[in-house]
């Protein structure tokens, strides 16, 4: 018998850091349920917060990752 390295033989640590923030991600879903009023440019509607919160977190990944990707390019 061989003995493992310490990556090889457990769960890598991104894969716990992965884990804690989908934990996260769902007790924010959970806690933020309440309706809210959201308005922008001409559009209006009631929304739960989490969803008025998250979409401008989502886009603002979007534009991250598309302003950073010719960085990385050869």
């Amino acid at each position: 018998m061989s003995a493992q390295s310490p990556e090889k033989a457990g769960i890598p640590p991104r894969v716990w850091v992965g884990l804690a923030i989908g934990l996260l991600v769902v007790l924010f879903i959970a806690l933020n349920r309440a309706e809210t009023s959201i308005s922008f440019i001409f559009f209006r509607a009631a929304t739960p917060l989490w969803v008025a919160l998250s979409l401008p977190a989502v886009g603002g990944f979007v534009a991250g990752y598309l302003m950073g990707r010719k960085r990385y390019r050869s």
